[in-house]
């Protein structure tokens, strides 16, 4: 029996495939903190570290396992909400 490959899943979580960037994607499995959630927050409270998106979300406070995950969406929504790089 061989594993689906990434790109043929619908939209299991984690995935990398087709539905990257789904709303409903969870990031933080520790406290169920969906990828729309961070999206969100980082826009609307121009959050621009970990810490500041674990304090308004709780994404990242249990295993830790989702910071690279909260750093890489910190580096796209910071980029285009400020048209700069965020440093994080």
């Amino acid at each position: 029996m061989s594993l689906p490959q990434v790109n043929d899943r619908l939209c299991p979580d984690p995935c990398a495939g087709p539905c990257a960037g789904c709303p409903d994607r969870i990031v933080c499995h520790c406290l169920k903190v969906t990828e729309e959630t961070i999206a969100g927050s980082i826009q609307s409270l121009s959050l621009r570290t970990v810490k500041q998106v674990t304090k308004a979300t709780g994404a990242g406070d249990g295993c830790t396992c989702c910071h690279q995950h909260i750093r890489d969406l910190l580096a796209v929504h910071v980029e285009v909400s400020a048209g700069v790089y965020a440093e994080v």
